[in-house]
């Protein structure tokens, strides 16, 4: 299987094929069920957890909350002495 996560989504793709997911997450109505959280990674993550493999979840988590928040989630909007943000 090919890793998930470098699945481009096409604009409002069908349910069940390819890129749906990620639409469904990152720009569709499944975006307010996590974005919003004070928590946002681990909320996708929860939603997730059922519907991908186990062993792409953290990465698949990552890229798509990078997606919608245009920074790495350990980055911290720029609050992490450590990283780039």
């Amino acid at each position: 299987m090919a890793n998930p996560i470098y699945v481009d989504a096409a604009p409002d793709p069908k349910p069940g094929s390819r890129g749906y997911l990620r639409w469904y997450w990152t720009l569709g109505p499944g975006l307010a069920k996590w974005a919003a959280s004070p928590h946002p990674w681990t909320a996708l993550h929860t939603h997730l957890a059922d519907k991908v493999p186990p062993q792409y979840l953290d990465q698949i988590v990552s890229a798509w909350y990078h997606d919608v928040f245009h920074h790495w989630p350990a980055e911290a909007k720029g609050k992490n002495p450590l990283g780039k943000g």
